[in-house]
Protein backbone atom coordinates (compact mmCIF):
# COMPACT_ATOMS: atom_id res chain seq x y z
CA UNK A 1 0.00 0.00 0.00
CA UNK A 2 1.11 3.82 -1.11
CA UNK A 3 -0.25 6.54 0.72
CA UNK A 4 0.13 10.25 0.26
CA UNK A 5 -0.08 12.14 3.68
CA UNK A 6 -1.15 15.85 4.50
CA UNK A 7 -0.28 17.64 7.76
CA UNK A 8 -1.78 20.75 8.64
CA UNK A 9 1.91 22.39 10.22
CA UNK A 10 5.66 21.27 10.17
CA UNK A 11 5.21 21.77 13.45
CA UNK A 12 6.18 18.89 16.54
CA UNK A 13 5.12 20.42 19.66
CA UNK A 14 1.45 19.56 19.68
CA UNK A 15 -0.13 15.97 20.35
CA UNK A 16 -1.56 15.74 16.39
CA UNK A 17 1.84 15.97 14.83
CA UNK A 18 3.40 13.84 17.46
CA UNK A 19 0.41 10.91 17.12
CA UNK A 20 1.01 11.77 12.94
CA UNK A 21 4.89 10.63 13.61
CA UNK A 22 4.02 7.62 15.81
CA UNK A 23 1.44 6.54 12.88
CA UNK A 24 3.85 7.14 10.05
CA UNK A 25 7.04 5.07 11.52
CA UNK A 26 4.99 1.79 12.58
CA UNK A 27 2.84 1.64 9.05
CA UNK A 28 6.54 2.02 7.90
CA UNK A 29 8.66 -0.64 9.73
CA UNK A 30 5.39 -2.88 10.77
CA UNK A 31 2.88 -3.03 7.84
CA UNK A 32 5.40 -2.48 4.74
CA UNK A 33 3.16 0.81 4.00
CA UNK A 34 4.98 3.21 1.29
CA UNK A 35 4.51 6.66 2.53
CA UNK A 36 5.08 10.27 1.46
CA UNK A 37 4.54 13.25 3.25
CA UNK A 38 3.02 16.55 2.17
CA UNK A 39 3.77 19.34 4.71
CA UNK A 40 3.12 23.11 4.02
CA UNK A 41 6.34 24.34 5.20
CA UNK A 42 9.88 23.66 3.86
CA UNK A 43 11.45 23.97 7.30
CA UNK A 44 10.01 22.67 10.63
CA UNK A 45 10.64 20.28 13.49
CA UNK A 46 8.62 17.98 11.69
CA UNK A 47 10.25 17.59 8.22
CA UNK A 48 13.40 16.86 10.47
CA UNK A 49 11.92 14.15 12.62
CA UNK A 50 10.94 13.07 9.16
CA UNK A 51 14.47 12.48 7.72
CA UNK A 52 15.38 10.96 10.80
CA UNK A 53 13.03 8.67 10.15
CA UNK A 54 13.63 8.34 6.46
CA UNK A 55 10.44 9.49 4.85
CA UNK A 56 10.24 11.65 2.09
CA UNK A 57 8.40 14.39 1.82
CA UNK A 58 7.76 17.46 -0.34
CA UNK A 59 6.34 20.91 0.97
CA UNK A 60 3.58 23.29 -0.55
CA UNK A 61 3.12 26.30 0.74
CA UNK A 62 -0.91 26.50 2.13
CA UNK A 63 -2.19 27.64 5.35
CA UNK A 64 -5.72 25.47 6.70
CA UNK A 65 -9.11 26.34 5.55
CA UNK A 66 -11.01 27.20 9.12
CA UNK A 67 -10.27 29.66 12.08
CA UNK A 68 -10.70 29.34 15.28
CA UNK A 69 -11.81 32.00 16.27
CA UNK A 70 -14.87 34.63 15.23
CA UNK A 71 -16.92 37.75 16.16
CA UNK A 72 -13.12 39.62 17.78
CA UNK A 73 -14.47 42.14 15.38
CA UNK A 74 -12.04 41.05 12.98
CA UNK A 75 -14.43 38.36 11.32
CA UNK A 76 -13.91 40.10 7.84
CA UNK A 77 -10.30 39.45 7.96
CA UNK A 78 -10.81 36.48 9.03
CA UNK A 79 -13.74 34.91 6.15
CA UNK A 80 -10.82 36.51 3.83
CA UNK A 81 -7.94 33.78 5.38
CA UNK A 82 -10.42 31.02 5.41
CA UNK A 83 -12.22 31.44 1.87
CA UNK A 84 -9.18 32.43 0.26
CA UNK A 85 -7.34 29.30 1.63
CA UNK A 86 -9.64 27.47 0.24
CA UNK A 87 -9.22 28.89 -3.17
CA UNK A 88 -5.17 28.17 -2.42
CA UNK A 89 -5.61 24.51 -1.71
CA UNK A 90 -7.90 23.72 -4.33
CA UNK A 91 -5.83 25.21 -6.93
CA UNK A 92 -3.05 23.30 -5.73
CA UNK A 93 -4.85 20.08 -5.65
CA UNK A 94 -5.26 21.16 -9.23
CA UNK A 95 -1.37 21.85 -9.67
CA UNK A 96 -0.25 18.24 -7.91
CA UNK A 97 -2.63 16.33 -9.63
CA UNK A 98 -0.10 16.50 -12.93
CA UNK A 99 2.70 15.71 -10.49
CA UNK A 100 1.51 13.34 -8.66
CA UNK A 101 -0.66 11.18 -10.98
CA UNK A 102 2.20 8.78 -11.93
CA UNK A 103 3.11 8.05 -8.27
CA UNK A 104 0.41 5.39 -8.27
CA UNK A 105 -0.71 6.29 -4.63
CA UNK A 106 -3.24 4.38 -3.19
CA UNK A 107 -5.00 6.46 -0.58
CA UNK A 108 -4.70 9.92 0.78
CA UNK A 109 -5.00 10.33 4.55
CA UNK A 110 -4.78 13.93 5.69
CA UNK A 111 -3.88 14.66 9.82
CA UNK A 112 -6.27 16.89 11.68
CA UNK A 113 -9.59 18.37 10.55
CA UNK A 114 -7.65 22.22 9.05
CA UNK A 115 -6.34 21.31 5.42
CA UNK A 116 -8.85 20.26 2.62
CA UNK A 117 -6.34 20.22 0.12
CA UNK A 118 -5.52 16.31 0.63
CA UNK A 119 -8.85 15.58 0.18
CA UNK A 120 -9.34 17.68 -3.05
CA UNK A 121 -6.06 15.81 -4.18
CA UNK A 122 -7.72 12.61 -3.30
CA UNK A 123 -11.06 13.65 -5.85
CA UNK A 124 -9.25 14.57 -8.66
CA UNK A 125 -6.58 11.35 -8.27
CA UNK A 126 -9.89 9.33 -8.04
CA UNK A 127 -8.52 7.60 -4.85
CA UNK A 128 -10.25 7.27 -1.13
CA UNK A 129 -9.90 9.80 0.88
CA UNK A 130 -9.35 9.61 5.15
CA UNK A 131 -9.70 12.21 7.46
CA UNK A 132 -8.55 12.04 10.76
CA UNK A 133 -10.23 14.82 12.70
CA UNK A 134 -8.51 15.19 16.36
CA UNK A 135 -10.00 18.51 17.62
CA UNK A 136 -13.62 19.71 18.76
CA UNK A 137 -12.77 22.86 17.60
CA UNK A 138 -13.10 26.05 19.34
CA UNK A 139 -16.23 27.68 21.07
CA UNK A 140 -16.61 29.62 17.78
CA UNK A 141 -15.07 28.84 14.87
CA UNK A 142 -15.04 29.53 11.36
CA UNK A 143 -15.63 26.32 9.01
CA UNK A 144 -15.77 28.01 5.80
CA UNK A 145 -16.16 25.50 3.06
CA UNK A 146 -15.00 22.75 5.28
CA UNK A 147 -17.31 22.02 7.69
CA UNK A 148 -18.74 18.06 9.33
CA UNK A 149 -20.72 17.57 5.80
CA UNK A 150 -18.03 18.68 3.49
CA UNK A 151 -15.49 16.36 5.44
CA UNK A 152 -18.03 13.51 5.15
CA UNK A 153 -18.99 14.13 1.45
CA UNK A 154 -14.98 14.42 0.71
CA UNK A 155 -13.97 11.34 2.64
CA UNK A 156 -14.23 7.83 2.45
CA UNK A 157 -13.81 7.13 5.79
CA UNK A 158 -13.16 9.86 9.37
CA UNK A 159 -11.31 8.65 11.96
CA UNK A 160 -12.50 10.36 15.26
CA UNK A 161 -9.92 10.42 18.54
CA UNK A 162 -12.54 9.72 21.43
CA UNK A 163 -16.40 8.70 20.98
CA UNK A 164 -17.15 12.04 22.61
CA UNK A 165 -15.75 13.74 19.07
CA UNK A 166 -17.97 11.10 17.09
CA UNK A 167 -21.06 12.10 19.21
CA UNK A 168 -20.46 15.54 17.73
CA UNK A 169 -20.04 14.38 14.22
CA UNK A 170 -23.28 12.86 14.68
CA UNK A 171 -25.34 15.90 14.94
CA UNK A 172 -24.78 16.95 11.65
CA UNK A 173 -23.66 13.79 9.41
CA UNK A 174 -24.43 9.81 9.58
CA UNK A 175 -22.38 7.82 11.31
CA UNK A 176 -21.84 5.33 8.36
CA UNK A 177 -18.50 7.26 7.47
CA UNK A 178 -17.49 7.85 11.46
CA UNK A 179 -14.86 5.32 13.51
CA UNK A 180 -13.43 6.25 16.78
CA UNK A 181 -9.86 5.34 17.60
CA UNK A 182 -7.80 6.56 20.68
CA UNK A 183 -4.95 7.78 20.02
CA UNK A 184 -1.90 5.98 20.78
CA UNK A 185 0.52 7.16 23.57
CA UNK A 186 4.43 7.05 22.92
CA UNK A 187 5.19 7.77 26.21
CA UNK A 188 7.54 5.15 28.44
CA UNK A 189 5.90 2.75 30.14
CA UNK A 190 7.28 1.16 33.58
CA UNK A 191 7.61 4.64 34.61
CA UNK A 192 6.29 4.89 38.41
CA UNK A 193 6.17 7.74 41.13
CA UNK A 194 9.25 7.37 43.43
CA UNK A 195 8.38 8.34 46.91
CA UNK A 196 10.05 11.50 47.90
CA UNK A 197 10.48 13.58 50.87
CA UNK A 198 9.42 16.76 50.50
CA UNK A 199 8.04 20.27 51.70
CA UNK A 200 5.58 20.95 48.97
CA UNK A 201 2.32 19.21 47.33
CA UNK A 202 3.35 19.68 43.55
CA UNK A 203 0.64 19.28 40.69
CA UNK A 204 1.17 19.66 37.37
CA UNK A 205 -0.58 21.22 34.80
CA UNK A 206 0.69 20.97 31.31
CA UNK A 207 -0.88 22.60 27.37
CA UNK A 208 -0.43 25.83 25.45
CA UNK A 209 -0.90 28.73 26.73
CA UNK A 210 -4.76 29.25 25.47
CA UNK A 211 -8.41 29.53 27.06
CA UNK A 212 -9.41 26.14 25.95
CA UNK A 213 -7.14 24.39 28.20
CA UNK A 214 -9.29 26.22 31.40
CA UNK A 215 -5.58 27.15 33.15
CA UNK A 216 -8.21 29.78 35.52
CA UNK A 217 -9.84 26.96 37.45
CA UNK A 218 -6.80 25.99 38.35
CA UNK A 219 -5.39 29.29 39.36
CA UNK A 220 -9.05 30.05 41.43
CA UNK A 221 -9.09 26.51 43.17
CA UNK A 222 -4.89 27.67 44.45
CA UNK A 223 -6.55 30.81 45.38
CA UNK A 224 -9.26 28.72 47.49
CA UNK A 225 -6.67 26.50 49.27
CA UNK A 226 -4.35 29.30 50.46
CA UNK A 227 -7.27 30.90 51.84
CA UNK A 228 -8.16 27.67 53.38
CA UNK A 229 -4.51 27.46 54.79
CA UNK A 230 -3.13 25.31 52.30
CA UNK A 231 0.27 26.85 52.15
CA UNK A 232 2.39 24.31 51.01
CA UNK A 233 0.66 23.25 47.87
CA UNK A 234 2.09 24.87 44.39
CA UNK A 235 1.14 24.45 40.97
CA UNK A 236 3.71 24.11 37.79
CA UNK A 237 2.27 25.19 34.38
CA UNK A 238 3.93 23.65 31.97
CA UNK A 239 2.94 25.47 28.45
CA UNK A 240 3.59 27.86 25.60
CA UNK A 241 1.86 30.61 24.52
CA UNK A 242 0.92 30.29 20.28
CA UNK A 243 2.73 33.87 18.75
CA UNK A 244 -1.06 34.01 16.62
CA UNK A 245 -2.08 37.34 17.70
CA UNK A 246 -6.07 36.41 18.62
CA UNK A 247 -4.48 34.31 21.76
CA UNK A 248 -1.44 35.27 22.48
CA UNK A 249 -2.75 37.94 24.74
CA UNK A 250 -4.03 34.70 27.32
CA UNK A 251 -0.58 33.86 28.60
CA UNK A 252 0.09 37.18 30.18
CA UNK A 253 -3.81 37.32 31.13
CA UNK A 254 -3.32 34.42 33.63
CA UNK A 255 0.51 35.23 34.89
CA UNK A 256 -1.28 38.45 36.06
CA UNK A 257 -3.95 37.11 36.91
CA UNK A 258 -1.63 34.65 40.19
CA UNK A 259 0.17 37.39 40.36
CA UNK A 260 -3.27 39.73 41.62
CA UNK A 261 -4.15 37.24 43.69
CA UNK A 262 -0.97 36.77 45.78
CA UNK A 263 -0.06 33.60 44.40
CA UNK A 264 3.62 34.35 42.81
CA UNK A 265 5.14 31.50 45.22
CA UNK A 266 1.69 29.03 44.55
CA UNK A 267 2.23 28.90 41.21
CA UNK A 268 5.11 28.54 38.64
CA UNK A 269 5.35 28.94 34.81
CA UNK A 270 7.65 26.54 33.60
CA UNK A 271 7.40 27.41 29.95
CA UNK A 272 8.20 24.72 26.98
CA UNK A 273 9.57 21.64 29.17
CA UNK A 274 11.18 18.76 26.80
CA UNK A 275 12.18 16.51 29.74
CA UNK A 276 8.69 16.11 30.98
CA UNK A 277 9.58 12.42 32.58
CA UNK A 278 11.95 13.87 35.11
CA UNK A 279 9.62 17.00 35.81
CA UNK A 280 6.96 14.28 36.41
CA UNK A 281 9.31 12.45 38.97
CA UNK A 282 8.81 15.58 41.43
CA UNK A 283 5.07 16.05 41.08
CA UNK A 284 2.23 14.59 43.01
CA UNK A 285 -0.60 14.79 40.65
CA UNK A 286 -1.79 16.47 37.64
CA UNK A 287 -4.83 18.48 36.63
CA UNK A 288 -6.11 18.19 33.20
CA UNK A 289 -8.66 21.08 33.44
CA UNK A 290 -9.29 21.63 29.08
CA UNK A 291 -12.98 23.24 28.51
CA UNK A 292 -13.42 20.13 26.27
CA UNK A 293 -10.22 17.59 25.40
CA UNK A 294 -11.10 16.08 22.88
CA UNK A 295 -8.72 13.21 24.19
CA UNK A 296 -5.90 14.06 26.04
CA UNK A 297 -2.01 12.83 25.76
CA UNK A 298 -0.87 14.35 29.04
CA UNK A 299 -3.51 12.67 30.87
CA UNK A 300 -2.49 9.46 29.88
CA UNK A 301 1.08 10.26 30.39
CA UNK A 302 0.56 11.56 33.68
CA UNK A 303 -1.65 8.37 34.55
CA UNK A 304 1.48 5.94 33.49
CA UNK A 305 3.95 8.46 35.71
CA UNK A 306 2.71 6.93 38.68
CA UNK A 307 0.37 9.93 39.10
CA UNK A 308 -3.27 10.64 40.22
CA UNK A 309 -5.21 12.54 37.20
CA UNK A 310 -7.74 15.26 38.21
CA UNK A 311 -9.66 15.95 34.86
CA UNK A 312 -12.66 18.11 33.70
CA UNK A 313 -16.09 15.61 33.22
CA UNK A 314 -16.08 17.20 29.63
CA UNK A 315 -15.00 15.97 26.46
CA UNK A 316 -13.01 12.72 25.84
CA UNK A 317 -11.47 13.17 29.30
CA UNK A 318 -14.10 10.57 31.10
CA UNK A 319 -13.73 7.83 28.57
CA UNK A 320 -9.64 7.65 29.61
CA UNK A 321 -10.48 8.01 33.67
CA UNK A 322 -13.07 6.74 35.61
CA UNK A 323 -13.93 8.41 38.48
CA UNK A 324 -12.56 7.27 41.59
CA UNK A 325 -11.45 4.49 40.03
CA UNK A 326 -8.18 5.54 37.65
CA UNK A 327 -8.69 9.16 38.50
CA UNK A 328 -10.79 12.01 39.40
CA UNK A 329 -13.59 13.93 37.52
CA UNK A 330 -14.78 17.65 38.05
CA UNK A 331 -17.18 19.76 36.92
CA UNK A 332 -15.52 21.81 34.31
CA UNK A 333 -15.73 25.23 35.44
CA UNK A 334 -16.59 24.65 38.92
CA UNK A 335 -13.18 25.84 40.55
CA UNK A 336 -14.70 25.46 43.88
CA UNK A 337 -15.07 21.33 42.94
CA UNK A 338 -11.63 21.26 41.93
CA UNK A 339 -9.97 22.81 44.98
CA UNK A 340 -12.20 20.02 47.22
CA UNK A 341 -10.85 17.17 44.76
CA UNK A 342 -7.21 18.67 45.14
CA UNK A 343 -8.13 19.11 49.57
CA UNK A 344 -9.55 15.55 48.90
CA UNK A 345 -5.95 14.01 47.87
CA UNK A 346 -4.28 16.47 49.87
CA UNK A 347 -5.63 14.95 53.32
CA UNK A 348 -5.60 11.13 52.31
CA UNK A 349 -2.39 10.15 50.49
CA UNK A 350 -3.31 6.48 50.82
CA UNK A 351 -6.65 7.44 49.05
CA UNK A 352 -4.27 9.23 46.21
CA UNK A 353 -2.33 6.35 46.16
CA UNK A 354 -4.70 3.63 45.46
CA UNK A 355 -6.37 5.73 42.83
CA UNK A 356 -3.07 6.68 41.15
CA UNK A 357 -2.08 2.83 41.02
CA UNK A 358 -5.26 1.87 39.51
CA UNK A 359 -4.75 4.81 37.11
CA UNK A 360 -1.17 3.36 36.30
CA UNK A 361 -2.18 -0.22 35.88
CA UNK A 362 -4.91 1.33 33.53
CA UNK A 363 -2.86 3.21 31.46
CA UNK A 364 -0.04 0.42 30.90
CA UNK A 365 -2.38 -1.93 28.71
CA UNK A 366 -4.20 1.01 27.28
CA UNK A 367 -3.88 3.61 24.28
CA UNK A 368 -0.56 2.14 23.25
CA UNK A 369 0.79 2.79 19.91
CA UNK A 370 0.60 -0.90 18.77
CA UNK A 371 -3.20 -0.83 19.40
CA UNK A 372 -3.81 2.40 17.71
CA UNK A 373 -1.78 1.92 14.23
CA UNK A 374 -3.14 -1.63 14.21
CA UNK A 375 -6.85 0.18 13.88
CA UNK A 376 -5.72 2.84 11.31
CA UNK A 377 -4.19 0.48 9.33
CA UNK A 378 -7.44 -1.59 9.58
CA UNK A 379 -9.18 1.64 8.61
CA UNK A 380 -6.99 2.02 5.11
CA UNK A 381 -6.99 -1.64 4.23
CA UNK A 382 -10.96 -1.93 4.47
CA UNK A 383 -10.96 1.15 2.39
CA UNK A 384 -8.46 0.47 -0.49
CA UNK A 385 -9.99 -3.07 -1.10
CA UNK A 386 -13.69 -1.71 -0.78
CA UNK A 387 -12.46 0.51 -4.05
CA UNK A 388 -10.58 -1.93 -5.24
Amino acid sequence: MKILVVTHDSNFSGGANRSLYTVLTKLKSEYNVEVEVLLPKKTGQLNEKLDEAKIPWFSHKYFGVISGIRNDGKDILRYGKVYIGYFIEHWLSVLLKKKLKHKNYDLVYTNTRLPIVGAKIAKSLGIPHVCHVREFGTVKPLWGFWDHQRIYDLSDKVILISHALQKKFEEYVPADKLVTIHNGIDSPLGLHKAKKQKQTFDLLLTGRLVPDKGHKDAILAMELLKNRGYSDIRLHIVGSSPTRTHISWYATEIKKMAEEKNLQNEIIFHGEVNDMVSLRSDMDGELMCAICETFGRVTVEGMRSGLLVIGSNTGGTPEIISDEKTGLLYNQGDYRDLASKIEKIYLDREYMDKISEQGYKYSQINYTPDKNVKEIYSVFQNTWEKEE
